[in-house]
């Protein structure tokens, strides 16, 4: 069997696994117990959308995200891919939560591996470039061997019952999804270390959460070990996760300022406004002298390379915008940074956020 068969050989299994057809069908999914779907989203997982996009596409324009992740399935087993969609939330979500409800900095499982020299050098950078609170932002990295441990995939799947990001389950079922990851991982060599575990940077802080656990989290920027191998594998591992930083320190900003708390009630609008405005400070950090002085090219390339997830989505509250909404985002950002007064100064963060409020209308029109 050729891999391309062998590969829509497995995706027919998974969309049964999936429950993408009728529910008399998904009696021949895989038979281990599978981790409930999460009812929400404290941390968006773009690879989540492009395997489910592989299984069934749409009428969307695939992005680079979905072409990487075509070929990370391209290379799984039969039984890998089996595995996958019977455990998909387990797989995808624990490495992610498991950074966010116990990761700290300097805690060697979530110390930065690859590129770390470049990752903190831009992160002290950002800390001086924007004058806003940030002493208390945690950088660390999530890994894909949290899959391997039973302990801390159990923990990790209570932690995230308790804060409602996964329908109940009872400690007895917990323990046995737990347990059998484990072991399939433990079976499969090196399979636990595949990027797309860990496919994702994100930003997190807790101020405005209800649930005092979450309220409890220290501000954290976590950098998974996939986004980077992906940012290498496309030709962007010089400028990838220093621009991805930037677009990641600006929700930062967001949070200290308070831009999360105004804006549209619209879930999708609000969420295409405060991405938008992401892009926007990170070419801005990106282009500028006093911040990484890069080509604009290079920076738009990075920003929309991975971040375009949910393009065509635009009813959905992970609605990031358009391509080209996002390409007028970086390029105003860009442009605002070269038309610095002295090349040196840099705006204050509110300032800055105050002039793209005013451009939001024409990034988002073209016109």
């Amino acid at each position: 069997m050729n891999r391309s068969t062998r590969l829509f050989v497995a995706l027919g299994a998974a969309i049964l696994a999936l429950g993408l057809v009728s529910p008399v069908a998904t009696a021949t999914a895989a038979a281990s117990p599978s981790a409930p779907t999460a009812q929400r989203d404290l941390v968006e997982i773009p690879a989540k959308a492009a395997v489910r996009q592989a299984v069934a596409p749409s009428e969307c324009t695939g992005t680079l995200l979905d072409d990487y992740v075509d070929g990370l399935l391209a290379d799984m087993t039969n039984e890998q891919l089996t595995f996958l969609f019977a455990h998909l939330d387990t797989l995808l979500d624990v490495p992610t939560y498991d950074a966010l409800f116990f990761g700290t900095t300097g805690d060697p499982d979530y110390a930065l591996e690859s590129q770390a020299h470049q990752l903190q050098n831009t992160f002290r950078d950002l800390r001086r470039f924007w004058d806003i609170e940030s002493a208390d932002i945690q950088l660390m990295a999530m890994h894909g061997d949290v899959l391997l441990d039973a302990d801390r995939i159990a923990a990790t799947l209570t932690a995230m019952v308790a804060a409602g990001e996964i329908a109940p389950m009872t400690p007895a079922q917990i323990a046995l999804e737990a347990q059998t990851v484990a072991d399939f991982m433990e079976r499969q060599g090196d399979f636990y270390d595949n990027p797309l575990w860990t496919l994702n940077a994100f930003a997190f802080s807790g101020e405005d959460e209800t649930d005092p656990v979450l309220a409890a989290l220290p501000d954290k920027l976590v950098f998974g070990d996939g986004i980077l191998a992906a940012y290498d594998a496309i030709g962007l591992g010089d400028v990838g996760p220093r621009v991805i930083m930037a677009h990641e320190f600006a929700h930062h900003v967001q949070f200290e300022l308070g831009v999360f708390d105004t804006g549209p009630t619209d879930p999708a609008e609000a969420t295409r406004r405060t991405e938008l405005m992401a892009d926007a400070m990170a070419a801005y950090y990106g282009v500028h002298k006093k911040g990484l002085a890069l080509n604009q090219k290079r920076v738009t390339d990075a920003l929309l390379s991975f971040y375009t997830v949910g393009d065509c989505q635009f009813a959905s509250p992970g609605h990031h915008g358009t391509p080209l909404q996002r390409e007028r985002a970086a390029a105003w950002g860009a442009e605002l940074a070269a038309a610095a007064q002295p090349r040196s100064s840099v705006l204050s963060a509110a300032s800055f956020i105050e002039l793209f409020e005013a451009a939001l209308p024409r990034i988002i029109s073209g016109s």
